[in-house]
């Protein structure tokens, strides 16, 4: 067990050693956020324009592939009223590389597989990845969505949340205790693309064991 232990640990270092700079898409991916939550508003006004487009559960958007949902139009009505309701959070995210490359793990992990969900195939979770790199001060949690999309439409999906009943990915994304992230995109064997943000309250220097 201890050998197994080890060598997944270095596999997960050795990982984190090949991930490339972030990108500007993922970097656009965590200004999208910060957008978000400081003009909620706004954005409500264009997801009750998306919200149009709905044939049944099927979101038919402008040059855009079908969107095969589980909820339908009223997701996007609801995420809409959320939007409206809540306060703006000025506080705004800082792009972290650590971040990123805790956030890459789990892209280059599950994405061959087509699993979905927080845990990697080792079990770990999100705050055991973001510790191989970091440590964490406060708050950790992660977002994730799959199918490729631009940063807009990558965090309105993660705000309507759509088949998540307690709307979790809503809810860390405007948590104000949040201040730092970092995202990743990579390919997805079964929905082509992923984007994973990882994001803490803040992340000290990684401490020798």
């Amino acid at each position: 067990m201890f050998r197994f232990l080890v060598l997944t640990v270095m596999a997960s270092l050795a990982l984190g050693a090949q991930c490339p700079p972030s990108t500007p898409a993922e970097i656009a991916v965590v200004r999208e956020i910060n957008k978000i939550r400081r003009f909620p508003k706004e954005y409500a006004k264009y997801l009750r324009a998306l919200g149009t487009h709905f044939e049944g559960t099927l979101w038919r958007l402008r040059e855009h592939v079908p969107i095969r949902t589980n909820e339908g139009r009223d997701a996007v009505m609801e995420a809409a009223d959320f939007l409206d309701n809540i306060e703006p959070v000025m506080e705004l995210i800082v792009y972290n590389e650590s971040l990123h490359r805790a956030a890459w793990d789990h892209v280059m992990d599950q994405g061959p597989t087509g699993a979905t969900g927080h845990a990697g195939t080792d079990g770990s979770r999100p705050s055991l990845r973001i510790k191989r790199y970091g440590e964490i001060e406060g708050l950790s949690g992660e977002v994730i969505n799959y199918g490729d999309e631009t940063p807009r439409m990558t965090v309105i999906q993660l705000v309507i949340d759509d088949g998540v009943p307690d709307r979790g990915h809503r809810h860390n994304l405007f948590n104000p205790k949040f201040r730092a992230a970092g995202a990743a995109i990579g390919p997805h064997k079964d929905y082509g693309t992923m984007v994973v943000v990882d994001m803490v309250d803040a992340l000290g220097p990684k401490t020798e064991p």
